[in-house]
């Protein structure tokens, strides 16, 4: 389906006066869009207030079912202000049916708690997200393997063993046993997890005002909770660990909780 995008300032008499504005990226469903001017002072879209830093950055995203209107206003210094509109049309995604393990699609109850436990661990994990201002992912976006082979696509709507299951929420590099995996960008570190029914061993990485990119199924880890890295830094290695069919990693991008498609990172040019 063919997704729209419309950006228009809105108040005319405002836009002669005030200052200029540069965005990177694509409002889509799955998209990330960074903003940037000079003495830009506050930031809002549909009410959200949003972060800016110290060099007037600021990021928001669109989950992958987001559709509708988006208004967008950003307010200088000056007391100046500018309003963006944004029309999004709803997308569809494809199928993908996989066979896996029937532990890893109707889990026996005595891994409940097991599961419940790491659901919370992540949880709190997350609770940590929209703490740090500053635009980290401003250095930005690389690969996280050297060989960019994509297997899964965002957004797949997952049959597994023959029964629907949660959408595919980001994208599967195929790769072997061992190969290193990097920081798509500068980051802290929110939870190193090792052996999660699921997640396997796993990095979730904190890039500022809410983006996040998180690393599965890892053979190893190579960092600790609260490390900070650097964009290209080795954090882990491939492996087959949790749910998966074999050796590969899955990445996935969140904007807080609105899911995003790691391409609309790196696709970004600024």
């Amino acid at each position: 389906m063919r997704i729209v995008f419309l950006l228009f300032i809105i108040n005319f008499s405002i836009s002669i006066y005030a200052q200029e504005i540069k965005f990177f990226g694509e409002a889509k469903p799955g998209g990330i869009v960074i903003g940037t001017g000079e003495k830009i002072v506050s930031a809002a879209l549909n009410n959200t207030n949003l972060q800016i830093d110290k060099n007037s950055f600021f990021l928001f995203g669109f989950d992958r079912d987001a559709s509708g209107k988006y208004l967008l206003k950003v307010k200088f210094k000056n007391k100046k202000i500018q309003t963006f509109e944004y029309i999004i049309e709803k997308k569809d995604y494809e199928e993908q049916r996989l066979r896996l393990a029937n532990k890893y699609v109707t889990p026996p109850k005595k891994l409940k708690s097991r599961i419940q436990r790491e659901a919370l661990l992540m949880k709190s994990a997350r609770l940590k997200i929209g703490k740090v201002k500053d635009a980290l992912f401003m250095e930005g976006f690389v690969y996280p393997v050297d060989s960019v082979d994509i297997r899964s696509t965002f957004g797949l709507q997952r049959i597994l063993n023959g029964k629907p299951s949660n959408v595919h929420n980001g994208l599967d590099f195929g790769g072997s046993e061992g190969d290193s995996i990097r920081a798509i960008t500068d980051g802290i570190v929110c939870i190193a997890g090792k052996n999660f029914f699921y997640n396997g061993n796993f990095v979730l990485l904190d890039h500022g005002q809410g983006l996040t990119s998180v690393y599965l199924h890892m053979s190893k880890i190579m960092v600790k909770d609260n490390q900070k890295v650097k964009k290209g830094d080795v954090i882990g290695l491939v492996g087959e660990t949790g749910r998966a069919t074999g050796p590969h990693l899955h990445l996935g991008v969140q904007w807080y909780k609105k899911r995003i498609d790691p391409m609309s990172l790196f696709e970004l040019k600024f």
